[in-house]
């Protein structure tokens, strides 16, 4: 087994918290396609050895929930290079779903000659009293936790820079020992400030 499925294995029988989705648990079809997706995204990136972690807060109902891939949506997955004849998949081809977030962050982080690796500090779908197609901020436990995963996650990859979106990953990434840059999140009006700090993020890892 490799690193990447020993991850994923992890990931699929980790502690769930209420009102609080695990996207890779069992063997329903969605749950297939977010493993699969995941696999080989990691996969991939591990081929292309990045430097540089973009990381969110937790996944939303429309984009990561489905895809099983952090910051990315259905539409990316069926419309952006990286992702095209590489056996990734959507559950809806004819309507497939879209993510604000997700596209503006892919807007911007193809202009760079190298893409970040993408993950959130909590990596299961929160939501808001059992109604699945809503989206919340994750508790204190649930980003404690989460910040455990990410630690595994760092043992697979080299990474020498986290580029934390939003606060809540911002916090939670100052007690790993690795470089951090803070940028605003795009969600709620956030897009021209994230577009800046993330070309000032990307300008200043350069240097470093």
């Amino acid at each position: 087994m490799t690193d990447v499925e020993k991850f994923i294995e992890y990931l699929e029988h980790s502690v769930d918290f209420p009102n609080s989705r695990n996207l890779y648990e069992g063997s329903h079809n969605l749950s297939l396609l977010r493993k699969s997706n995941l696999k080989l995204y990691l996969e991939e990136m591990k081929i292309s050895n990045p430097k540089t972690l973009l990381l969110g807060e937790a996944p939303g109902y429309k984009g990561c929930g489905n895809t099983g891939i952090a910051f990315t949506s259905e539409r990316i997955i069926l419309t952006n290079n990286f992702f095209l004849n590489k056996n990734f998949k959507v559950e809806s081809k004819l309507s497939p779903e879209s993510e604000i977030s997700a596209t503006i962050i892919w807007n911007e982080i193809v202009k760079q000659k190298h893409l970040p690796l993408l993950w959130n500090i909590y990596p299961y779908h929160p939501y808001k009293n059992n109604f699945l197609k809503s989206n919340r901020t994750p508790n204190v436990n649930e980003l404690q936790f989460g910040k455990t995963i990410l630690k595994r996650l760092l043992d697979i990859f080299e990474i020498e820079n986290i580029i934390a979106v939003g606060r809540k990953a911002e916090k939670h990434v100052k007690e790993i020992n690795v470089n951090y840059i803070y940028v605003r999140h795009p969600a709620n009006g956030g897009k021209n400030k994230f577009v800046s700090d993330y070309e000032k993020a990307m300008k200043k890892m350069i240097k470093l």
